[in-house]
């Protein structure tokens, strides 16, 4: 393990690797002699690094950047075991008139080999990741309504299943061996409400659930464990709000531990659920952001009792480096500013603030001290590149790609690295982030002089010495009050046309169905939120003013489309 910290992007034209230490220079690793290079990812100690084309796999060792392995196949996704032991790939799967069942598509490699030591068929790019213990003792993998369990990465035969009707999501706490938590969530039938259960390895059956927890109004769950694996916290949401309450579907926060104590959280301000996040320096401490813009930011301890008020502001997103008690809360998206916000969790003050505007991927250093911020194709075709940041909010470098140049991914290479005097000192900004007050322009020979200046033809312009502050005349009233009544018969009028005739949007795609009852379901609901903030954006550009909530949901329209692109393949 190299003792220098680093940083690994890639470019539509190679792939390079930056030390982090002034100049900050960038070393190719791959340059175009290795075309078409589609993302990269490092193991989560730092040990190996993976980037895929359009045909293969090259598993590098960073140590000296020599390839380890080769995978053949035009594979869509990857990740590495929590212990860099193994690398798992994933391919679109397919049939044919010579093989009607189709082949393996999920495969599970020793990484410092490339020997496949287990293959599986996952046909659903959506939740294909399997599962692995913090230790990888186990590996779990989502199949038919079963989450089957395999024991020392023997991967031929597994040693335990759980099985349940319409069981959609299932997650492994992080708890260190040998005792080990599974959570999972099942869809109810019509009529019946859905569940989540905490169970303990290897006690699988219901009566032996500790937590079990039921709600009507739930289609889906993501589980959030603390980094001691004693405690989650499970986000479930509705397809679509019947109440009307909310667009993103109705969403819910309940919690259990795993001495069997379960409750539901409500918070103080009524909105979406935006983000949570465990304090990964602190198990018994999580953050939220919650509540219709502003949205609203609290420290809670897992009694779900608040800590400290952040106050409210621009944010959708929590960001912790590795060892915590640092939080970053930033507000990102199609009409966020970018503002970022940093705090000490110890004393609870804030240590820094700045603006990135257009940042599509934000990371931490693993040493807490700095974060990266980028701007990503093809999320943003426009304007590509990359800035480092001390945790004061203070610009340390940035990089902007050049023409016909597009930054695909970067990222800080894991591991463990000593604190730095970025720790104890502030370094100089590269440049001056305080915006600066525009005045009007006025021509060189106006300059210096008093203005004489008048906006409207019935005002009499300014003497020198005049009191411009002083109460405007009774005319001056009058016609004031006239041109604000017309602008707003103009705006009625323009809002009606846009109701009764908006512009042409771009037809959206045809219905096709995927074979797949709940995926044509789920085609249909996004397709349906899609056409909706067609009409929205209508109405916008037809000058009618829009709620926030409205906005909110035009914002959205990028994640939706990418839902619905991933639900067709």
């Amino acid at each position: 393990m190299a003792s220098l910290l680093n940083i690994t992007g890639l470019t539509n034209k190679n792939l390079f690797v930056v030390d982090f230490e002034e100049p900050y220079s960038e070393k190719a690793v791959r340059d175009e002699s290795t075309p078409n290079i589609r993302s990269i990812i490092y193991s989560p100690k730092g040990n190996y690094l993976a980037y895929r084309t359009d045909k293969k796999v090259d598993v590098l060792k960073c140590e000296d950047w020599s390839v380890t392995a080769t995978i053949e196949g035009n594979i869509k996704d990857m990740f590495f075991s929590p212990l860099d032991t193994y690398f798992v790939s994933w391919e679109m799967f397919f049939t044919t008139k010579d093989n009607p069942q189709g082949k393996p598509n999920l495969r599970v490699f020793k990484t410092e080999s490339g020997e496949n030591i287990g293959s599986f068929i996952q046909k659903n790019q959506i939740g294909w990741q399997p599962k692995w213990s913090s230790d990888e003792k186990l590996f779990a993998i989502h199949a038919n309504n079963r989450i089957l369990i395999y024991e020392d990465a023997k991967l031929d035969r597994y040693t335990h299943n759980i099985a349940a009707d319409k069981l959609q999501a299932y997650s492994i706490s992080p708890s260190p061996a040998p005792a080990y938590y599974l959570s999972i969530f099942t869809i109810g039938k019509s009529g019946q409400p859905s569940f989540w259960r905490i169970f303990k390895y290897p006690q699988f059956e219901i009566t032996h659930a500790i937590v079990s927890r039921s709600s009507f109004q739930a289609d889906k769950a993501t589980f959030h464990w603390n980094r001691r694996g004693s405690n989650v916290f499970t986000l479930t949401q509705t397809d679509v709000d019947k109440t009307g309450g909310s667009y993103y579907g109705k969403q819910a926060l309940s919690y259990g531990d795993i001495k069997g104590n379960s409750g539901n959280m409500t918070f103080s301000k009524e909105g979406p659920i935006h983000a949570i996040s465990w304090n990964p320096g602190n198990w018994n401490e999580w953050v939220a952001v919650y509540g219709h813009a502003p949205a609203k930011a609290t420290l809670f301890n897992a009694k779900c009792e608040p800590l400290y008020e952040f106050g409210t502001g621009a944010w959708n997103a929590i960001y912790f480096p590795p060892e915590g008690n640092i939080v970053l809360l930033g507000g990102f998206g199609n009409i966020a500013t970018g503002h970022i916000s940093v705090w000490d969790l110890r004393g609870c003050k804030k240590l820094g603030e700045c603006s990135a505007p257009d940042t599509t991927y934000l990371q931490w250093d693993p040493r807490g001290e700095t974060f990266i911020t980028a701007t990503t194709y093809p999320r943003l075709t426009v304007g590509n590149g990359y800035k480092i940041w001390h945790y004061t909010g203070v610009l340390m470098h940035k990089r902007n790609c050049a023409d016909k140049e597009n930054l695909l991914s970067i990222c800080w290479r894991p591991g463990t690295y000593q604190k730095s005097d970025l720790s104890k000192t502030i370094p100089k900004s590269i440049e001056d982030t305080t915006p600066k007050a525009v005045g009007a322009y006025r021509p060189p020979g106006a300059r210096n002089k008093p203005s004489t200046f008048t906006l409207h033809e019935h005002e009499k312009p300014h003497k020198p010495g005049q009191n411009i502050e002083a109460a405007p005349s009774k005319q001056a009233i009058k016609q004031k009050e006239k041109r604000e009544a017309r602008k707003a018969r103009k705006a009625e009028e323009k809002g009606e046309q846009g109701d009764t005739a908006p512009a042409a949007s771009a037809p959206r795609q045809a219905f096709i169905s995927t074979g797949d009852p709940e995926k044509d379901k789920k085609i249909k609901n996004l397709n349906k939120k899609l056409s909706d903030i067609d009409k929205l954006k209508q109405q916008k550009a037809a000058g009618k003013p829009l709620e926030l909530n409205q906005l909110a949901k035009i914002e959205n329209e990028a994640a939706l489309l990418k839902e619905l692109e991933q639900l067709k393949l």
